[in-house]
């Protein structure tokens, strides 16, 4: 009896799951609870009170198409989905829907649009703040995978949507608007929310642009085309649907919407979402704009009739930052032959991002112009509707002009960046003179709700009357727009706002200085100087002066030493630090910024000075002198090359007792010892240093210091305690650059290891490929490797005798985009020209791991081989395609690397070949082939001279049997000098002299030019067509021992 139960139990289970036994629901006693009373009904038999599901009233059991039967229960479609929804468990209800209900093939029945509705609301209210304006760390992280889910739930919803209306209707209207998009929503709260999460899902890095508006033959299509649909649209669709559901469009949905079409630059999309509720603003977007019928029916009314109410605020604020950014709406096509109705989503998509492409004069002229006229046009709309007529006093027939709204800051900032980016300065100055009448007529607000602290000001004092945010963007755009005296302005109005500005907005002023002499720099520190004395505020002030001070000093490693010489003055004279200050003066600025005047001395290799400054301030400032200092001091020594100095200053401060070897000052004393070439002192700090951060992991060296410990130990030929070095590096997610890996190739081809060098290229192309994790903060970006480590892996190839392995490197170059330079063409030549192998050192230790002895001893060099030539044009075309111009010294390379392989009739054609006359080209080709032809096997000769029919004087057939067949698709011209002809004859002379030995092994060159006799005839040859030619066109180019030998061959000559 019991197993019979509970056999039945078992299939009762399992035929109450949708989802099989594998992915059967999770059911517990809640779940069986909620079952219970789900489904509760009065006493009898079930299907007693079964009605037809028309004729049933509307309830949740029918909504989610369960129906009660005799010993159990028949789950309805949205039955899987309700139990996780009702348990608030957003995980396992996604995981549902997306893994067995979502797919076409899945044998669940889809879950109704009231249960996805309820999920959506789920997962809203799940990241919603609590408390309002405020939001968690915890919330704010989650948001983006909401908004992701939500975007895909939103997406279904109105595709199946449509696609079900579409099934019931005859006619063959399929315009969106027509169709019943409602989800049942009725909070505006809710809509408003949602339309934010889909913004946070996008990817507004990568802006749309303007989009056109959906269109499709069938709902079929439509219900496709919504589910690709760009972000900006699916916000229109939520509008649409809170319009059908009876909500209000109010400010805050309006502001969300107008804040995705913004992010996502759509002006498009924003004029057809407003003309769906308020068309009295789409028309100010876009004036040529025309009201159907429907909708003027779907008007909600024209929010300007109360310009000092919510909503017109939000709606002109937002318009204006689509102005900002946005283009034209009627600028959709791609190709004016292809209509716009042809176009997918894919081509549209930034087709009008004029931030990702160069524009031409007049594209930005016409995109400038777009964007001030229609800011203009907003903003007039607005100032100008708080205007009313009222009768004259003497009861005139005119009327007279009564009262008019105050624009927010926010509005006037915009416009004054709009017309500042146009370059259109007289409207900019007007505008911020507005801006001031503005904020006088303001009163601060202690309260902080809607100001937030910018990334480059920090709250001075409370109480201010503009956001962080506004101050900062103007600062930046007048920076960029090259307005430097309107920066000073808005500096000084920040801070008689309240808002000290922090470094990086000083930095950013600074930068904008076009003339970094000591008085221009002068000049721009007044002006600031007086603009925040006119805003009653002072430099003087220490939360003002300090982050001047630092953007002055802080920029060490990209300000050039003069100009950083220049700014280093300037913060002394506003600091009041200097040679002959007192005490007094030297307690104008805290010991922190004292320190930062004292690193960029160092920076700008002003030692002595920086150790007078720090012995004449020690008195007053006993704690400016801190270990951090001694250390970056004694970097500053060994990197002006003073390395007895800067190890004498650490033995004097090793003998104090008082003071503390630390890390960072064995780290300086690493690389001083490393660049006095002293490694065996430089491994000795090392591992004292190893020793420290094995014990304490949590104090670690930098990556420059680990770079000097690994050349430390590669020079000193250890290989092994270098990988080791590496190995720790990664424990301790000390993350290797490309320096590290530069260091690591050169020791390895200094060793001959092929093995050690796959080894380090495996390594570093692991780096390159590893992308950071989400869930792993500290993980740093993926490696960046620069052109000096692919230059050394390519010499590391060749050096080894792997010629195809380097070229390999080079297509990597190209692949990733890294840029050539001069050293790799010389590489590249090298490798195409020449097949080098040096034997092992004899005094190379067989224990070392990374040493290959596979190579024979006695193979030292195999000359140049035919096979790699057929790269050498190749090559060179892509380096010049990649935008490297070749240096004199590449084109001396280039004639010894065609050299080494004889091909003396290529170098004299890319030298001369321009300058010759067509006949005089085809005669030296025609040599040339006798002379090849002359070398060739008497029989053979014989038989292709009774076969072949003779060569034609102009060339035409010769010219194929030219040795320019390695090189006939590129020859790149070698300029002609004194330099390249020099290398010429002397190439030919070394090339001359590997042919006196007969029995020399090591050489061997190609197959054409096999026997000596036919080498000696082409250099002949083309050595007397270079002689001619200079002697008849460039005798200021012909070297004296060529002259003589030609005097002396003509008079030879005479005398016969």
């Amino acid at each position: 009896m019991a197993s019979r139960f509970l056999t039945r139990s078992r299939a009762l289970t399992a035929r109450a799951s949708p989802l099989g036994a594998r992915g059967g629901l999770h059911t517990s006693s809640v779940s069986a609870k909620l079952l219970d009373k789900l489904f509760k009904q009065p006493d009898g038999d079930a299907e007693a009170h079964m009605e037809p599901q028309s004729k049933a009233k509307v309830s949740l059991i029918q909504r989610l198409g369960a129906m009660r039967r005799r010993g159990g229960y028949d789950q309805g479609a949205g039955m899987p989905l309700y139990v996780p929804i009702k348990a608030k468990n957003i995980e396992r209800a996604w995981e549902i829907w997306a893994r067995h209900m979502r797919r076409p093939d899945s044998t669940v029945s889809p879950p109704t649009k009231e249960t996805l509705v309820d999920l959506v609301l789920l997962i809203a209210n799940a990241v919603r703040s609590r408390a309002a304006g405020i939001e968690t760390d915890a919330i704010r992280a989650k948001q983006p995978v909401a908004g992701f889910r939500i975007t895909t739930l939103l997406q279904h919803i109105f595709a199946e949507s449509v696609r079900e209306q579409g099934a019931r209707r005859s006619d063959e209207l399929c315009e969106l608007s027509s169709f019943d998009l409602r989800l049942g929503v009725s909070a505006p709260s809710d809509y408003a929310h949602m339309i934010a999460l889909v913004l946070l899902a996008a990817d507004c890095s990568m802006p749309s642009g303007n989009t056109r508006a959906i269109d499709a033959a069938t709902a079929e299509d439509l219900a496709l085309e919504i589910s690709n649909m760009p972000t900006t649209r699916l916000v229109q669709l939520l509008v649409q649907a809170a319009i059908q559901d009876g909500v209000t469009v109010d400010a805050g949905i309006l502001r969300a919407v107008l804040a995705a079409m913004a992010a996502m630059h759509d002006v498009a999309a924003a004029c057809d979402t407003l003309a769906l509720c308020y068309p009295s603003l789409a028309e100010l977007l876009d004036p040529g704009l025309v009201r159907t019928a429907q909708t003027q029916k779907a008007a909600l009314g024209d929010p300007l009739t109360d310009p000092m109410g919510e909503l017109c605020s939000a709606a002109v604020a937002g318009m204006l930052q689509i102005a900002k950014v946005g283009t034209d709406p009627n600028q959709l096509a791609v190709d004016p032959n292809q209509p716009q109705e042809d176009l997918s989503y894919e081509q549209l998509d930034g087709i009008v991002d004029y931030s990702s492409k160069e524009l031409t004069e007049d594209e930005l002229k016409k995109l400038n112009t777009w964007r001030t006229a229609t800011a203009e046009r907003i903003y007039r709309a607005y100032v100008s509707a708080g205007i009313s007529q009222v009768l004259a006093p003497d009861n005139s027939p005119h009327p007279a002009l009564l009262g008019s709204v105050v624009p927010t800051p926010g509005m006037v900032a915009t416009v004054l960046e709009i017309n500042l980016a146009a370059g259109d300065i007289e409207l900019a100055a007007l505008y911020y003179e507005a801006l001031k009448a503005v904020l006088h007529q303001l009163q601060p607000s202690v309260s902080t709700d809607g100001f937030s602290n910018a990334a480059a000001c920090h709250e001075l004092k409370p109480g201010h009357k503009m956001d962080a945010d506004l101050w900062v963007r103007m600062v930046q755009t007048a920076n960029a727009s090259g307005q430097i005296w309107l920066a000073a302005q808005l500096l000084g109005g920040m801070a008689g706002d309240n808002w000290a500005p922090l470094q990086v907005a000083y930095e950013r002023y600074l930068d904008g200085v076009g003339d970094p002499s000591e008085a221009s720099l002068a000049k721009i520190i007044d002006e600031l100087r007086d603009s925040m004395l006119a805003n009653n505020t002072s430099v003087a002030d220490p939360a003002l002066l300090e982050p001047l001070i630092c953007a002055l000093v802080g920029q060490r490693d990209r300000v050039p030493a003069e100009h950083l010489a220049v700014r280093i003055e300037q913060a002394l004279l506003l600091s009041g630090l200097s040679d002959n200050a007192d005490s007094a003066q030297t307690a104008a600025v805290s010991d922190e910024t004292a320190r930062e005047i004292l690193r960029a001395l160092v920076a700008n290799d002003q030692i002595a000075r920086a150790q007078d400054l720090a012995d004449a301030w020690g008195s007053a400032r006993p704690e400016l002198v801190t270990h951090q200092y001694v250390a970056e001091l004694i970097r500053g020594l060994g990197r002006t090359g003073k390395h007895a100095q800067a190890l004498e200053l650490f033995t004097d401060y090793q003998q104090l007792d008082q003071n503390e070897i630390t890390l960072e000052m064995l780290c300086a004393v690493l690389e001083v010892y490393t660049g006095a070439g002293d490694y065996a002192e430089a491994i000795s700090v090392g591992k004292r240093i190893r020793g420290l951060v094995s014990a304490d992991p949590q104090r670690l060296p930098s990556r420059d210091t680990f770079n000097c410990l690994l050349s430390a130990y590669c020079h000193a030929t250890q290989p092994g305690e270098a990988m080791r070095v590496l190995e720790e590096m990664r424990r301790y997610r000390v993350h290797a650059d490309s320096d590290t890996y530069t260091i690591l190739v050169l020791a390895m081809s200094a060793l001959r290891s092929l093995e050690g060098l796959k080894l380090i290229a495996a390594l570093a192309n692991v780096d390159y490929n590893l992308a950071a994790r989400e869930s792993d903060q500290d993980y740093s970006p993926p490696l960046v490797l620069d052109t000096d480590y692919y230059n050394a892996l390519i010499e590391a190839y060749g050096r080894m005798a792997e010629p195809m392995l380097a070229l390999q490197v080079w297509e990597v170059m190209r692949f990733r985009g890294v840029r050539p330079n001069h050293l790799t063409a010389t590489l590249l030549m090298d490798t195409c020209g020449w097949c080098e192998r040096v034997h092992w050192d004899e005094d190379m230790k067989s224990q070392l791991v990374f040493v290959n002895h596979e190579v024979p001893d006695d193979y030292v060099y195999t000359g140049a081989k035919l096979l790699y030539y057929h790269f050498l044009g190749s090559a060179l075309q892509q380096l010049q395609q990649a935008g490297l111009e070749f240096s004199l010294a590449n084109y001396q390379h280039m004639i010894e690397t065609l050299l080494r392989g004889a091909f003396l009739d290529d170098v004299v054609t890319m030298l001369i070949g321009r300058y010759e006359e067509p006949e005089e080209t085809a005669m030296w080709i025609r040599r040339t082939y006798d002379a090849r032809f002359d070398q060739v096997n008497p029989l053979i000769r014989d038989w292709v001279k009774r076969t072949t029919p003779p060569a034609t004087e102009g060339g035409k057939e010769i010219s194929g049997h030219a040795v320019t067949r390695f090189m006939t698709d590129y020859l790149p011209p070698i300029p002609l000098c004194k330099e390249t002809v020099a290398t010429t004859y002397g190439a030919v002379e070394v090339l001359r002299g590997k042919f006196v030995s007969e029995d020399d092994p090591r050489v061997e060159v190609q197959l054409a030019y096999r026997s000596k006799g036919l080498v000696f005839a082409i250099l002949d040859l083309h050595e007397e067509r270079l002689d001619r030619f200079l002697a008849a066109k460039r005798p200021d180019l012909l070297p004296d021992d060529r002259r003589q030998r030609m005097q002396a061959a003509e008079q030879a000559e005479c005398a016969q």
